[in-house]
């Protein structure tokens, strides 16, 4: 009988044991549940396609398996800065706070850093093709603003394509609007052609006179009041101003990369200067805002650095030994230790 009662006692404890193990390797992740939900914004040309691109390459995916809620918003992807502020806010609006949101944590790559402040500081947008855009937006209704790579003070790259535009009188202009508009409509549906598609006035809000002006009618350096404010940058590496091979395969924006690099070599708009270190596209210089918290060039194996479009995943996730799920995954948890 002693014997028999010892027998029950060890299968009791090793069923609790196995109970209480399999309680905590099935203990669901919730480092990435912030405070507010995050709302990721994407910059100029892509945005989400619907089994074709996916702008932020397993980002959502990666955030929401650790417990963070995630809205990705959609705009028009070559528009004037002011018609994207107009059409971020009526999505927040829309699709975000009537869910019972007080509040959001907005995350935007590229131009997607900009446009939101735009929404924030300003609450009307005339433009010459498409009229006057009112719309509502109250920094109080944000938690945070953070830009990854985003051009703030415009980037020469804009300036290269609105020179080449000007030699082909209006030509490229031309092409990247009906690009935008019929052609996406006919390859990937109706929802992908652009509403108010304005490649010039898109292009001159990126460029070093239209971003420098941009810069300063949106405050420069200071943050948005009450909003926690912070930019985060990346590095492509280079060699004599030309791009560094991926493991053999060119960076999908290295081309952009000896652009930067000879705007800084033969002094081109040096009054706007520097151009470098850069992703290719946007110079440190001008993705410095607010709380800055440094650039990083993934190390010693990344043997191209991270460009422009490694730092979202975009296209396919191929991006060496940088992780942009990673990435993300990092800032969300740092937003959550600070309560937001």
């Amino acid at each position: 009988m002693k014997k028999v009662s010892i027998y029950l006692l060890a299968i009791f404890l090793l069923a609790a044991t196995v109970i209480l193990c399999s309680k905590q390797t099935f203990a669901a992740d919730i480092s990435c549940k912030t405070k507010y939900p995050i709302v990721l914004a994407h910059g100029i040309a892509m945005n989400d396609i619907p089994n074709a691109i996916e702008y932020f390459n397993g980002v959502k995916k990666r955030l929401e398996s650790k417990g963070a809620t995630v809205f990705i918003a959609q705009v028009d992807k070559i528009a004037a800065t002011g018609t994207k502020a107009y059409q971020f806010a009526n999505y927040l609006n829309t699709q975000v706070y009537p869910r019972g949101y007080a509040k959001v944590n907005i995350i935007g790559h590229s131009h997607g850093g900009i446009y939101p402040k735009y929404a924030m500081k300003f609450s009307s947008y005339k433009s010459p093709k498409y009229g006057t855009k009112t719309w509502s937006l109250s920094p109080t209704k944000v938690a945070s603003m953070t830009q990854i790579d985003s051009p703030n003070q415009g980037t020469p790259v804009a300036d290269f394509a609105l020179g080449a535009n000007g030699i082909v009188n209006g030509l490229v202009g031309t092409g990247v609007d009906t690009l935008y508009t019929t052609i996406f409509g006919a390859l990937f549906g109706a929802g992908e052609s652009d509403v108010y598609v304005d490649a010039m006035a898109n292009g001159y809000d990126l460029s070093l006179d239209g971003g420098g002006a941009l810069y300063t009618k949106l405050g420069g350096n200071s943050g948005i009041s009450g909003v926690y404010s912070q930019s985060y940058m990346h590095k492509m590496k280079s060699m004599l101003c030309l791009p560094v091979p991926q493991i053999g395969v060119l960076q999908i924006l290295a081309m952009t990369m000896p652009i930067q690099c000879g705007a800084t070599t033969i002094g081109y708009r040096n009054d706007k200067g520097p151009h470098m270190p850069s992703d290719g596209v946007v110079s440190e210089k001008s993705a410095k805002w607010a709380n800055y918290r440094g650039m990083e060039d993934g190390g010693l194996f990344q043997i191209a650095g991270i460009d422009h479009c490694n730092a979202t995943g975009l296209p396919y996730g191929f991006t060496g030994f940088f992780s942009a799920p990673d990435k993300f995954e990092a800032i969300v948890k740092d937003l959550k230790a600070k309560g937001y």
